[in-house]
């Protein structure tokens, strides 16, 4: 039986494949994502501010992700 993709995993998935609509505005970028929000990755404690807003909204802590620029070969691995 096939697992089912949650939210969050389906944004990741559209944001390393290209095919999401922030990959220009962020590409070469760390963001936060969780369920359908990405966040960029400020400096400093703002960032761990960002990260404390974004458990407490959602319950569940963001992942942190590199956002590759369009265009760019690289290979995944998901474990």
């Amino acid at each position: 039986m096939k697992r089912k993709e949650d939210k969050t995993e389906k944004t990741l998935n559209a944001l390393l494949s290209g095919s999401h609509p922030l990959v220009k505005k962020y590409g070469g970028k760390q963001v936060f994502v969780v369920d359908k929000e990405v966040v960029p990755l400020e400096r400093g404690k703002k960032s761990l501010e960002e990260f404390k807003k974004l458990k407490t909204k959602y319950g569940k802590p963001p992942v942190l992700v590199f956002v590759p620029h369009p265009g760019t070969s690289y290979i995944l691995i998901l474990r």
